[in-house]
């Protein structure tokens, strides 16, 4: 932190310090860390947020779900999607909050369990059309992104803007997931056991200050790979893992092609070529079973996310997860 502080002072860059407590952990992460991070004053943009995701194909059900608290705009956000059979069950609500809750149960619906921490977790939802209960237990050591790049380190290669656009501590972890679905009006009930993913990240994020972006979660049956390829300001910021039950190797290096449908944004499939830290190139390409478009418009632009479920394959295996997209128009 008194690095980051040095840094900016020789700059001559004067900052408010509140946006530095995002990164003044550096790399360490620990099992605290699985909660809210309080710090008292929020600046603009701020988001903190959770995320977790199922693709069970056998039994033709697919799971989003996200909450964020943006508390300099002092409001929560919840979202779910369901897919079940071809039908889709949303649920979207913005809450406002004049302070940040101690727990993630605040919500009548959409409940979220830290069982423990950096191991197992419950996802909950009930509705008159649908009941959810899904347990999320580790597969994959957690990959904690800032293990790749310095803080200081990422300051003087992206610039300070960094710190406004995209500061974000950040982890990611594949997943297990074991639980039930109910769909009440069909009277069926669907037992889920299949591989998932969840992250967790805290700080700073303009949507629509950043340009485009593709992350990924691929789970195959001996590994999961993870990456954020991030386009802003004329810059890239690439990051990601390969996780396996040895551990995580870090992405050094991404290259995306991606076919779209006829309006130019919607993926249709893409292709990734990943170089890892031990310079092993891995191309794995995504097809598009399930896209989600969920429009973010803001007063300066209009931000556009494709959430996408997709199979994943490469060297002769076939993995599913979720491909996202975002990209982002400005006048």
């Amino acid at each position: 932190m008194e690095k980051i502080r040095k840094y900016l002072e020789e700059k001559g860059i004067q900052i408010d310090v509140s946006r530095l407590k995002y990164i003044e952990n550096g790399t360490d992460i620990s099992e605290k860390d699985e909660y809210t991070h309080n710090f008292g004053t929020f600046p603009p943009h701020h988001n903190e947020s959770w995320y977790f995701n199922f693709i069970d194909r056998p039994n033709n059900v697919f799971f989003i779900t996200r909450l964020s608290f943006e508390m300099y705009e002092k409001k929560s956000q919840l979202m779910l999607v369901l897919v079940a059979n071809g039908k889709i069950y949303t649920y979207y609500k913005n809450l406002p909050l004049e302070a940040m809750p101690d727990n993630w149960e605040f919500d009548n619906k959409l409940k979220y369990y830290c069982i423990k921490p950096m191991n197992q977790w419950k996802v909950t939802y009930e509705d008159k059309k649908i009941q959810l209960e899904v347990d999320f237990s580790a597969r994959f050591p957690v990959c904690n992104y800032l293990t790749n790049e310095n803080p200081l380190d990422a300051l003087e290669k992206y610039g300070v803007e960094i710190l406004d656009l995209a500061a974000q501590q950040h982890y990611e972890q594949s997943m297990y997931a074991k639980g039930k679905v109910i769909l009440k009006k069909a009277g069926e009930s669907k037992e889920i056991d299949c591989l998932g993913h969840r992250d967790h990240s805290w700080g700073t994020r303009d949507w629509v200050g950043i340009d485009r972006w593709n992350w990924i979660s691929a789970q195959f049956e001996d590994e999961a790979i993870n990456i954020a390829n991030v386009e802003f300001l004329g810059k890239k910021l690439q990051n990601g893992f390969i996780s396996t039950k040895d551990g995580n190797i870090a992405v050094k290096k991404i290259e995306v092609t991606t076919k779209t449908k006829e309006d130019g944004k919607t993926p249709v499939s893409s292709t990734f070529e990943i170089v890892d830290a031990h310079g092993k190139i891995r191309k794995v390409t995504s097809n598009t079973i399930f896209s989600l478009h969920m429009p973010l418009p803001a007063t300066n632009g209009l931000t556009e996310i494709f959430e996408q479920v997709v199979t994943f394959e490469y060297e002769g295996k076939e993995g599913d997860g979720i491909s996202e997209y975002l990209i982002s128009t400005r006048p």
